[in-house]
């Protein structure tokens, strides 16, 4: 398959011509070198049976609270056909376990189970992305490393938004892409619907979404075509997606906010007197604190309450307010999670995620290295730099960053395949030079 961006977009170009010969023949050598197409069947049945056996080993019963919380909204959909009255969860989550529970009944093994093909799913997706981006062996790398991602493999059974989330969005990547290799209008329609269901799931995907946009258009810029119209289709198809969510919590509530109403809560817990960054234990708030949140009227006024308090505490201490953003930058991208219940952590989980970790940071930074020459890279990296500076505003621990992983998963696949592409190839172009 040829890769998207490889070309850039006019007829019979193949590379970009800032390549070097020893680029252009390594990589074009490694994109055509055996049948990488073999070893797929391989790559899927390793992440399925990475993700099955947490599915049937761990106990059959909900592990983390917020899990709790979902499942009593989507026993509420179910039962009473409504979410009611929560307005700290997003809905997206609920609503794909209140499916399950009407096909397969209410079954925290159905629910694992039914998210153990998502995520498997999701591996070949990375894996066909990878592929159209930046040849076959990337694509190879990327499927190998998200099907042995510890994190990953485990997100199934965890009952998080987080396995569920990666697949909303590969799926808005691989229309975004597509929409700008095709100049196609209804691929970035699709692109702004599923980045629309990836926010209804966890919102705080919109703070990839400046960095991706930038990246476009400097891709389409670069190309000398038009950026505003896919723009304004993907910004029109992701508001319209959003509308019936937001008009039914403005009916519920009185109040317009966006999609769920938690991020006053966060941004305090990041920005407080007693903030420390540390996610082995949750943060919780002071009693005078408490005192007057109870005096608010309703939870929008709380949540807009504790805004008021974090920012406060940014202007009167500086100071420690970048300090505690450093640290919250640093949980992002921590080799392995530590939680505050520390449930099934042990020292071969971290040891296994930290490698996965640092596997990958090493290949994003030879990947980073060709930055400027493969146009592709440049909304991937954009993506984690918003999502990046903008969480680490707020309370973050490394699950969080599974909203980009897919990214950085890709650009580690082309920097590991561009090595190896050079290396095998490095001395015999230079002999023939």
């Amino acid at each position: 398959m040829r890769p998207f961006l490889h070309a850039g977009y006019g007829p019979g170009r193949r590379f970009p011509p800032e390549m070097s010969p020893i680029e252009t023949a390594a990589l074009g050598r490694a994109e055509g070198r055996g049948n990488t197409r073999r070893l797929w069947p391989a790559i899927l049945a390793v992440a399925l049976a990475a993700r099955l056996a947490f599915a049937l080993l761990l106990p059959p019963d909900f592990i983390f609270s917020d899990t709790i919380d979902y499942d009593r909204m989507a026993r509420g959909i179910v039962d009473h056909g409504t979410f009611g009255s929560f307005p700290l969860r997003p809905p997206g989550y609920p609503v794909f376990m209140a499916g399950v529970y009407l096909v397969f009944g209410k079954s925290v093994l159905a629910i694992r189970l039914v998210e153990v093909v998502i995520g498997t799913v999701s591996v070949g997706l990375i894996g066909l992305l990878g592929t159209r981006l930046f040849g076959a062996g990337a694509g190879l790398l990327a499927g190998a490393i998200a099907a042995l991602h510890p994190v990953m493999a485990f997100l199934p059974s965890a009952l998080y938004t987080e396995n569920l989330l990666i697949f909303f969005i590969v799926l808005a990547l691989i229309q975004a892409f597509e929409g700008a290799r095709r100049g196609s209008i209804g691929r970035w329609i699709a692109c702004g619907v599923l980045f629309g269901v990836a926010l209804l799931i966890r919102p705080n995907v919109v703070a990839m979404l400046p960095g991706l946009g930038l990246g476009f258009a400097f891709l389409l810029a670069r190309e000398r075509r038009r950026w505003l119209t896919p723009a304004l289709a993907t910004f029109v198809a992701l508001i319209l997606t959003l509308l019936p969510w937001e008009a039914r919590n403005h009916h519920v509530y009185g109040h317009w906010y966006f999609v769920s109403n938690g991020g006053g809560r966060q941004f305090f817990a990041g920005n407080n007197p007693t903030a420390t960054g540390e996610t082995t234990f949750h943060p919780d708030f002071d009693a005078e604190t408490w005192k007057e949140m109870l005096r608010q009227p309703d939870w929008y006024a709380m949540d807009q309450y504790l805004y008021r308090r974090g920012w406060q505490f940014i202007r009167e201490h500086p100071a420690r307010a970048a300090h505690l953003y450093l640290i919250e930058l640093g949980n992002l991208y921590a080799l392995h999670p530590e939680t505050v219940t520390r449930t099934l952590m042990n020292q071969w989980s971290r040891v296994s995620q930290s490698i996965a970790s640092l596997f990958i940071y090493a290949g994003v930074l030879i990947g980073l290295t060709r930055w400027r020459r493969m146009p592709a890279l440049w909304p991937l990296t954009l993506s984690i730099v918003t999502f990046s500076l903008a969480n680490a505003l707020v309370y973050s621990s490394m699950r969080y960053r599974m909203v980009f992983e897919p990214c950085l998963i890709l650009m580690a696949g082309f920097g590991w395949s561009s090595l190896l592409a050079w290396r095998a190839h490095e001395r015999p172009v230079e002999r023939a030079a």
